[in-house]
């Protein structure tokens, strides 16, 4: 959501700027250009479970600028899209999503969706968002320019993480099974919502898209990396506790954090080789990543009951992370999104 939009595209401009989201990172999906003379404001935004709430952190200076509290809520992913210019924030305890303006960085509705709001992610044309419900078992398709659901799509297991291609034709969604051992992913149409195609992984999955290939860290070892037309396997390479994931804007590396062993990973989106040596994360459990539109700089949430943490890191082009700030933020915090826009 991880978004929550990450690899898609839209423009509207001269200068190219990556709205990252975070589902699971849900974030590298969205481009957007704006005017070179406007003004613009970056924002990382997070999720905070237990305290319901998002706060709103200055992805330049590192200082939380607001908390918004959603009073009696459980927010689990953000989603931000370009077209739209809006935040969307899942609310499982309510069944809902709320939409959330970055402008006054208020709530200017909600929509009601299935019942166990987990992962969501949004097309790169802005016309969808798909949210995973996985109590109802249920994917909840959302016409963002209505703000309501048009097709909720039945599932046969309990589906967790979703991503969306970048041409907004395809969404790929894990499926936890019965199995100690594997799990699944299911590839759906956007066109008639049919499952076109299935492929097993490693236990707990999670996704992110980005050139054609669908990157799949999975907690107990393994981390493959698919063709996402035929989800033929490209690479599988044991990384353990693999869980949030996100990739530098060039594609060429991904990172994944080590959820069980308080690490991150630098890996290479071609071979899927682990670049350099893992870093230790500045907090325990990193669980949700994402990387700001120069990819310079990284945003890594720390989830439990009592955490409170955002670690942030300094990126390079060759993959390196180093420890740079830390941000204290809500209870709990869980997904996380980045964008810069234009100042209205």
């Amino acid at each position: 959501m991880k978004n929550c939009v990450s690899g898609k595209q839209t423009k509207i401009g001269a200068i190219a700027l990556l709205a990252l989201i975070s589902i699971y990172s849900c974030n590298s999906d969205n481009e957007i250009t704006v005017d070179q003379n406007a003004k613009t404001e970056e924002k990382v935004v997070v999720a905070n479970r237990v305290s319901s709430s998002v706060t709103f952190i200055d992805a330049v200076t590192n200082n939380v600028t607001k908390t918004l509290t959603i009073a009696n809520s459980d927010p689990m992913y953000v989603v931000y899209v370009p077209k739209t210019d809006k935040l969307y924030v899942g609310n499982r305890a309510n069944k809902k999503i709320h939409v959330i303006n970055p402008q006054n960085q208020q709530i200017e509705t909600s929509i009601n969706v299935g019942n166990g709001v987990f992962h969501m992610w949004a097309d790169a044309q802005g016309k969808e968002l798909w949210v995973v419900n996985d109590i109802d078992k249920t994917i909840s398709v959302v016409n963002l320019a209505t703000n309501s659901v048009t097709n909720t799509i039945s599932v046969d297991m309990t589906p967790h993480d979703i991503f969306l291609s970048q041409d907004g034709t395809s969404a790929y969604v894990s499926v936890f099974t019965s199995s100690s051992t594997t799990d699944k992913i299911y590839k759906y149409s956007t066109s008639t919502y049919a499952k076109t195609g299935e492929k097993t992984v490693g236990k707990e999955p999670h996704l992110f898209y980005a050139n054609n290939k669908l990157y799949v860290p999975c907690q107990l070892e393994k981390t493959y990396v698919l063709d996402g037309n035929t989800l033929n396997t490209l690479s599988e390479k044991v990384f353990t506790g693999a869980h949030g994931i996100f990739t530098l804007p060039s594609q060429n590396i991904f990172f994944v954090s080590n959820i069980t062993g308080n690490q991150l990973y630098s890996i290479n989106a071609t071979t899927g080789d682990q670049i350099g040596s893992p870093v230790s994360s500045s907090a325990a459990t990193p669980h949700n990543i994402v990387l700001n539109d120069k990819g310079d700089k990284m945003f890594v949430t720390h989830s439990a009951g009592t955490a409170n943490k955002v670690s942030i890191y300094n990126v390079s082009s060759s993959g390196a992370i180093s420890p740079s700030a830390t941000a204290t933020v809500g209870t709990n915090p869980f997904g996380l999104t980045y964008y810069k826009r234009e100042l209205k």
